[in-house]
């Protein structure tokens, strides 16, 4: 039987009303809120941490740590060689982002498709020059590509279907059964065929030693002339003089990133003021449902870990997600 949890910290950036209503529902747990500069501090004597980052030197003061819940997905950052070392659970918001960030995918597809970015400069000049606008299409008999099938490739698959899409995604295990609304799967060792068979290739790729990098000059160089690339994993498993390189040739008819590498996206990259890129800073998931699914997630984790039963969630240490 587990160890209860009596005291738990929460440092995100979300309304008070949603650390109410965790008090509210677990009297018995002191659950308190803490700024990431003052975390490592309040986790001395915590027995949890709902959190974005918990540095590792922060793990190595919190003696009485058993639980990490991240707010996010990725936690790449957070699998130190003290927390593979230890007996703390770590669990991430896998799933909660799955409609929010599905919806931004399709958003960018549509601009993509008739041409919004061009439109709205022209509209910015008060010109009504419609034929200056080339290259619109339609996304009905196009393939979209997913690169990772998790919560957020299968919402994607369910949206480009409706739209009339043709779907195939790529994941280590191709033999695992195929998630409703994808039609083709295919080992993520065939990616660069994968890629040149597709209009539209979207990346939510957790970032792990496999997956670094993975969109080179040679992934790009095996896509579509004039496919759209949207990347809503993990900055780093993108070369982002590769992306920069395909979009300048025009091998890449667009890229729609709300992740970068590096993040922030430096000022002078020259990302910025490209005709064919979408830039919207890290915010897909940043919708005013985020937080509801994030404390609901954690509200029933918490219920399962006084319960002594297997968590939500759970990440696996080795292979990063």
């Amino acid at each position: 039987m587990r160890e209860p949890i009596r005291s738990l910290v929460v440092s995100l950036p979300a309304s008070d009303m949603w650390v109410e209503r965790l008090r509210s529902a677990f009297p018995n747990i002191e659950i308190t809120r803490a700024e990431p500069e003052n975390l490592a501090g309040a986790l001395e004597h915590a027995d949890a941490v709902v959190a974005w980052r918990v540095p590792e030197e922060a793990i190595q003061q919190a003696t009485q740590l058993k639980w990490i819940h991240r707010g996010a997905a990725g936690v790449e950052d957070l699998i130190t060689p003290t927390l593979r070392n230890s007996d703390i659970i770590l669990t991430n918001s896998s799933g909660v982002h799955a409609s929010n960030i599905s919806e931004h995918v399709m958003a960018c597809m549509l601009a993509f498709a008739r041409r919004l970015p061009k439109l709205y400069k022209l509209q910015q000049e008060h010109a009504w020059s419609g034929h200056r606008v080339v290259g619109v299409f339609e996304l009905t008999g196009q393939t979209v590509l997913l690169a990772g099938i998790g919560d957020i490739g299968q919402a994607v698959a369910t949206r480009a279907r409706a739209f009339g899409m043709s779907t195939m995604a790529v994941r280590r295990d191709p033999a695992l059964p195929r998630p409703e609304g994808v039609e083709t799967i295919m080992s993520i060792d065939r990616l660069h065929e994968a890629l040149g068979a597709a209009d539209h290739v979207v990346n939510s790729l957790p970032l792990t030693g496999a997956t670094t990098k993975i969109f080179d000059e040679a992934a790009f160089g095996a896509m579509r002339h004039g496919a759209c690339f949207y990347n809503v994993g993990r900055g780093r498993t993108v070369d982002t003089d590769a992306l920069f390189g395909a979009l300048e040739t025009g091998r890449l008819g667009g890229a729609a990133l709300d992740v970068t590498d590096p993040e922030p996206l430096p000022e002078d990259s020259p990302l910025w003021d490209m005709d064919n890129v979408i830039i919207t800073a890290h915010t897909a998931g940043r919708t005013p449902h985020m937080w509801e699914r994030v404390f609901k997630l954690v509200e029933q984790n918490l219920r399962r870990y006084e319960a002594d039963e297997q968590l939500i969630n759970v990440v696996d240490l080795e292979a990063g997600y």
